[in-house]
């Protein structure tokens, strides 16, 4: 208990215009920060007054474009002995923000200089749609700042390693301001792109700076300088990569994207990267990009689940489900922690594409299988519905298989409630379109009268 008592954390952020944040953004941490800092960068709304309501310590900063800077000057005014920086639009649960308070009195003999904590980003109804990992509690020592003055990084001045302590299992904090960052996109747009090119005319090699100019060109649909950018950025990568380095990943799954596009229509290969080259070449390209993806992030199943779904819509359904299937080996060993982050929120697209390619190349029990799981999530899936009756029905329930409608139907209604007009329908009416009609007209029987039969004309 004496060593809680220790405890002084300063909760720090910067703001600009945050009046419908900025309350929530104190109220969560009232009980648990012992200071809080709010500098602002030049609103022009209520933010500062409201602030001041809630017993924030208000500082002010003239903006002159750099994120790190403004950062940095927010911790320069903080007394405590840990730094919780945290944006406007990001809170923790009351019993998280607790729990961080003994952790971090768990630690204070130990030589970690920063907690990594979980990241839960929320959409627009508060649920949550990708996570990952942030350092955004360290020591408030000289030697800890931000660098870079735009997506700012946290760093030792020495030029140490950081000792990060990991808790993103224990502990996380929720993101909420994806809808206002769409809003705001276009008006940061330029802003943004001339704060990355000042970093990256500063340091040429800085891998992470060449991937974020990548993005900025491909969200404003300027493909081949995108791919540009992203080969600039993979060539100087360092030899090995940490395995939650999102940063990287995403710069191998945008310049994958655009190989897959262009592979699909070559006529986009424009512009120096693609002058000359068939569709052929390009597909060697893209499949090189994708093993070099996967020998420096062997744990991302991003990388195979874009090429999975790349080759299950160019009808190479065993070189789909060999990628898709290592997709979800590695989201169920890894998590998706900082990595997954496609393949995460498309898990039902990934059974549903397994169930397709499986069923063409004949795989009777593996196209079951993944038909089962998709349709314990989506019942009324009918494409995937209509291949698991044609590969347990191969003649429709009719002559010799007729001896087995007993068996799968039981086996269905382990899936639709037999109790559900809509359910038993939709079998039904899924088995007739299918060329089962035998199994149809055997389920119909079972499962309704003869005069609703005659009644709902099956």
């Amino acid at each position: 208990m004496k060593a809680q008592k220790r405890i002084r954390i300063s909760q720090c952020m910067i703001v600009k215009n945050e009046e419908k944040n900025i309350e929530k953004a104190l109220t969560w941490g009232k009980a648990v920060m012992w200071e809080q800092i709010v500098v602002d960068t030049g609103s022009t709304d209520r933010t500062v007054e409201l602030a001041r309501k809630h017993g924030a310590k208000v500082f002010f900063f003239d903006w002159i474009n750099d994120f790190a800077a403004a950062k940095n000057y927010a911790i320069e005014q903080a007394g405590g002995d840990w730094i919780a920086f945290f944006d406007a639009d990001e809170y923790m649960a009351l019993e998280d923000a607790k729990a961080l308070k003994d952790v971090l009195g768990q630690i204070l003999g130990k030589s970690f200089d920063a907690i990594s904590m979980g990241c839960q980003n929320l959409d627009d109804d508060g649920r949550v749609f990708s996570s990952g990992t942030q350092l955004r509690v360290f020591r408030n020592i000289p030697d800890i700042r931000y660098r870079r003055q735009i997506h700012e990084q946290l760093v030792a001045v020495s030029g140490r390693e950081l000792h990060v302590g990991d808790i993103s299992n224990e502990i996380s904090f929720f993101h909420t301001g994806y809808q206002k960052q769409v809003l705001e996109g276009k008006a940061k747009k330029g802003r943004n792109r001339k704060l990355i090119q000042e970093e990256v005319e500063k340091n040429p090699d800085d891998h992470e700076m060449l991937g974020y100019m990548g993005d900025e060109c491909f969200d404003d649909g300027e493909y081949s300088e995108a791919e540009k950018w992203y080969r600039r950025s993979i060539e100087r990568m360092p030899g090995r990569l940490p395995d939650y380095d999102q940063r990287s990943a995403y710069t191998f799954t945008r310049l994958l994207t655009i190989l897959i596009r262009k592979s699909s229509s070559p006529g986009n290969a424009a512009g120096p990267e693609g002058e000359g080259k068939t569709r052929e070449d390009i597909l060697r390209e893209l499949e090189g990009v994708y093993q070099q993806a996967a020998e420096k992030l062997p744990q991302e199943g991003d990388f195979d689940y874009l090429m999975g779904r790349f080759y299950a819509e160019e009808d190479l359904a065993e070189r789909a489900v060999k990628c898709l299937e290592s997709a979800l080996r590695k989201l169920e060993t890894y998590g998706c922690y900082n990595k997954a982050l496609l393949l995460a929120s498309s898990v039902m697209e990934v059974y549903g594409l397994l169930v397709r390619c499986c069923f063409a190349i004949g795989d009777r029990e593996k196209c079951v299988s993944y038909g089962v799981a998709y349709l314990k999530q989506d019942r009324y899936g009918m494409a995937v519905l209509s291949r698991l009756l044609k590969v347990l029905l191969p003649f429709g329930g009719l002559g010799e298989d007729k001896a087995g409608n007993p068996e799968i139907l039981g086996f269905f209604l382990k899936l639709y409630d037999p109790a559900s007009l809509k359910d038993k329908l939709f079998l039904i009416k899924t088995a007739e379109k299918s060329g089962c009609q035998g199994f149809a007209a055997f389920a119909a029987e079972q499962l309704f009268t003869a005069k609703d039969r005659q009644r709902m004309g099956i």
